[in-house]
Parts: C-alpha cells; structure tokens; sequence
C-alpha cells in the first residue's frame, strides 16, 4: 500500500513537470476575461429579472 502511494506521488510529480503553466499576463489576462464575462451575464440576467418582474406585476397586480 505504502510503495503504491509513493509511485502514485512520483508519477504525479513526473506528469506536472509536462505541464505547460501560464506566464503571468496570460493569468491576468484570463482573470479579466473571466471577471467581464461574468459582470457581462450578471448583467443580462438584471435586466431579463427586472423585466420580467414588470411583466408580472402587469399581469398579477
């Protein structure tokens, strides 16, 4: 069992050196992306809620 999870941790270790890791602008680019995409549906989501609670109260005063 031990001589299992050292194999384990040194196949892991051996796999994450083959990655290929992000420069950090590219990390920062991809947080903005991701920071806009999200403001960007939170807002479409605002508007499409508002309007339909106006809907509603149209329809059920």
């Amino acid at each position: 069992m031990l001589a299992q999870a050292r194999q384990f941790l040194l196949d892991v270790s051996k796999e994450m050196k083959k990655v290929s890791w992000p420069t950090r602008e590219q990390l920062r680019e991809s947080t903005v992306v991701v920071i806009v995409t999200s403001l960007i549906i939170i807002g479409v989501t605002f508007v499409i809620d508002t309007a339909m609670t106006q809907v509603m109260m149209v329809i059920f005063p």
